[in-house]
């Protein structure tokens, strides 16, 4: 496990990383920071502390929001299979039986 030195909103932070994750894990924190940092331009009556629970409010209705999506995209596609799969083994139904 890698450790990080990190600041967002100016405040440092030292996190554990998986190995291998540090350049990912950097530029999420980036993200994150140029994120709060817009926030706080919009917004410049929060504390940082209520910045980072609307970004985490934020951040999680986005994951909900794609997740709700990825699951009506699964559901279609699992009931296109289902039609073909029906489709095919009607067909295979009506197929005469080959003479050996």
């Amino acid at each position: 496990m890698a450790h990080l030195d990190i600041t967002i909103l100016g405040q440092q932070y030292k996190i554990g990383c998986p190995d291998g994750e540090q350049e990912n894990l950097l530029g999420t924190v980036a993200q994150v920071d140029e994120h709060l940092k817009e926030m706080k331009g919009n917004t410049r009556h929060l504390r940082n502390d209520q910045l980072v629970v609307m970004a985490a409010l934020n951040y999680r209705h986005q994951l909900n929001t794609i997740k709700a999506e990825m699951q009506a995209q699964t559901d279609q596609l699992n009931n296109r299979i289902q039609q073909l799969q029906d489709a095919i083994n009607g067909a295979l139904d009506k197929t005469p039986p080959t003479e050996e």
